[in-house]
């Protein structure tokens, strides 16, 4: 058996501690950038649901857990979670799985089920792999078993739900910054990172220890200058604490204040 995807799951849930030692290593993308890589799609691409899913789609970024059979064009069988019974969990979009699989689950619901259809350029190109032929185009069954991942919203969707009630609203720059552009009325003011990408000295106790979501009306949402900085915090916050309701302001509150949206200082 071939063993296709290269990336190992961490945990199920950590402490608060050790979560703060991960965003350290993390804040090294918390003012610019993304992981998720960008995929060209290659003609002869396929990805064709047989069984429908219901709840969330899959978006890049998600922690999602397949069970997936992988076989060749003339039905030799190379790899399968399902033999194993052990499905497979990785982030999509991360380029840490083939190109094809990044592109194919994507949109997934829960328990559906896709045939894959991947031609060697977002397979494994011109490389033999064991019993795979270079070259050669893969055929995968996937079924999505979960996806978990961050809640993006925009500004226009904040200022709905602020309306709604029934959230916490967290902004986590830092004290020059928000006396630079003022914040959202109501916000707490909680610095998660320092000027020099770690975590700051007070983020266990006034955000980890008090601000867990209790129930089903109790949203947590977070923003920073422009979203990069809330997206690795959301994002560690969901896979490794286990958080739900964490939504994350995706263009932060430059885009909130370009909109004409009030501030106060």
């Amino acid at each position: 058996m071939v063993k296709m995807i290269i990336m190992t799951k961490i945990s199920n849930k950590l402490s608060a501690g050790l979560l703060a030692s991960m965003l350290v290593m993390l804040a090294g993308c918390s003012s610019e950038g993304d992981a998720v890589a960008e995929v060209m799609v290659t003609p002869g691409f396929e990805a064709n649901t047989v069984v429908e899913g219901e709840g969330r789609a899959a978006q890049s970024g998600d922690e999602v857990t397949v069970h997936y059979t992988g076989t060749l064009t003339d039905g030799t069988k190379f790899d399968s979670s399902r033999d194993r019974d052990k499905p497979f969990s990785f982030t999509l979009g991360a380029g840490s799985v083939i190109k094809g699989w990044d592109v194919g689950v994507v949109g997934m619901k829960p328990g559906e089920q896709r045939k894959l259809v991947i031609p060697a350029e977002m397979g494994y190109g011109s490389r033999a792999m064991s019993v795979i032929p270079a070259n050669s185009t893969l055929l995968f069954d996937v079924e999505l078993i979960s996806a978990v991942g961050i809640n993006n919203i925009s500004s226009s969707e904040l200022k709905a739900m602020l309306a709604e009630g029934n959230l916490t609203l967290v902004d986590i720059r830092r004290p020059e910054e928000w006396k630079k552009t003022g914040i959202i009325e109501g916000s707490k003011k909680i610095t998660a990172f320092t000027k020099n990408g770690r975590i700051h000295s007070d983020f266990n106790d006034k955000f980890l220890k008090r601000l867990e979501p209790k129930g089903e009306n109790d949203k947590i949402v977070i923003i920073c200058r422009t979203g990069n900085r809330t997206k690795t915090l959301a994002r560690a916050l969901v896979k490794e604490m286990g958080w739900q309701d964490v939504y994350n302001v995706k263009d932060g509150i430059t885009d909130w204040i370009k909109r004409g949206n009030p501030v106060v200082k």
